[in-house]
């Protein structure tokens, strides 16, 4: 299993470039303990994230994230295609591929409330119908060696180009949230499969299956290893020490996505860190109770590629963040690079 981080940004600071520092504090750290990769969160799009301290472009910070680090790879998690235009995106891309060296992955998907969301003007189809066309106008953008003409269903020219070409053959990731047809796109392009950090084991199982039977016409084919999934892990002296850190933490912004966890009627109150702590959701802890968490999610959904853990958040400071982190890669990621290989997982029948 490889590690990497989903800083997955709500800090809840008056002033953008405090959220943003920290932001940075996190992925330095990471690519020092040696993590993968980097999905960065993109909210400027997005209603319910209007917060001053939001990130509306994610490839701003990856770029300066890049002169900071060494090694680990990054992209947005995700840009929402339907409000961009494609050709903007395959450029932009393309500048960040030259400016991190190649450290740059493409992170694509519908984004949230598209449907109600006026911002930008009212989404002119179906955002799934545009996301699909936008995926392939961009690679479209990226590939050809001449201008081309483009006669779609959403955007229309001719003599179209793209200055300059990605350095290397850029990896794209799609944001993956229980939609048959995202997971059937991903499967069918050869695309990477983020799985969203407030889905159950259910839930995720049932992703994976339906990726791994899907049809598949181009790229890398699908794989339990080419599966990264975001998860909240905290790694402290205990599961009480882990606790205490975290009490009264702030979860209402994410109680849209986390609601299901709770009984019928709850209201989001009743959505704390110690409740989803004890129903082991959240993996929080000592290092050997981190371990076992992992290992039974891991072994739930039947495998995956990579962990991402949830940053990018205030529940605790940088240095706390940055401390768990340690302690993750020290105490926990070499337990599970032992016992948890996609090459033993049991593809389903």
């Amino acid at each position: 299993m490889k590690i990497g981080l989903f800083s997955n940004g709500t800090r809840h600071n008056s002033v953008a470039k405090f959220s943003y520092a920290d932001d940075l504090y996190e992925i330095v750290a990471a690519d020092r303990l040696g993590m993968t990769e980097a999905c960065i969160s993109e909210h400027g799009t997005f209603l319910n994230h209007q917060a001053p301290d939001q990130l509306p472009s994610a490839d701003l910070l990856i770029c300066k994230a890049a002169a900071l680090t060494k090694q680990i790879r990054m992209g947005p998690g995700i840009r929402p295609l339907p409000f961009f235009h494609p050709l903007q995106v395959a450029t932009e891309a393309a500048v960040c591929d030259h400016l991190t060296d190649g450290r740059y992955m493409a992170g694509f998907g519908v984004g949230v409330n598209v449907a109600r969301n006026n911002q930008r003007g009212p989404i002119p189809g179906d955002p799934r119908a545009m996301m699909r066309e936008a995926v392939e106008l961009i690679r479209k953008a990226w590939s050809a060696p001449e201008p081309f003409d483009w006669q779609g269903q959403f955007w229309q020219g001719k003599g179209w180009h793209i200055i300059p070409r990605p350095l290397t053959d850029i990896q794209v990731g799609i944001a993956c949230t229980r939609t048959d047809s995202t997971l059937e796109l991903t499967a069918e392009k050869g695309f990477l499969p983020l799985m969203a950090w407030h889905s159950t084991a259910d839930q995720v199982r049932a992703m994976i299956d339906t990726y791994l039977k899907s049809e598949h016409k181009e790229g890398s084919a699908p794989s339990r290893e080419r599966i990264r999934i975001g998860r909240v892990v905290y790694v402290a002296d205990s599961v009480e020490q882990a606790k205490r850190d975290l009490h009264g933490r702030d979860l209402h912004h994410a109680a849209p996505r986390l609601m299901h966890l709770l009984p019928p009627g709850s209201d989001a109150d009743a959505l704390t860190f110690e409740r989803l702590i004890d129903s082991g959701f959240f993996f929080c802890g000592d290092a050997d109770t981190v371990y076992e968490q992992i290992k039974s999610f891991y072994d739930a959904v039947g495998g995956f590629g990579t962990l991402l853990i949830i940053v990018g958040k205030d529940w605790v400071t940088p240095q706390q963040s940055a401390r768990s982190l340690e302690r993750f890669m020290a105490e926990v990621a070499p337990r599970l690079a032992n016992t948890c290989s996609v090459e033993r997982a049991m593809e389903p029948a």
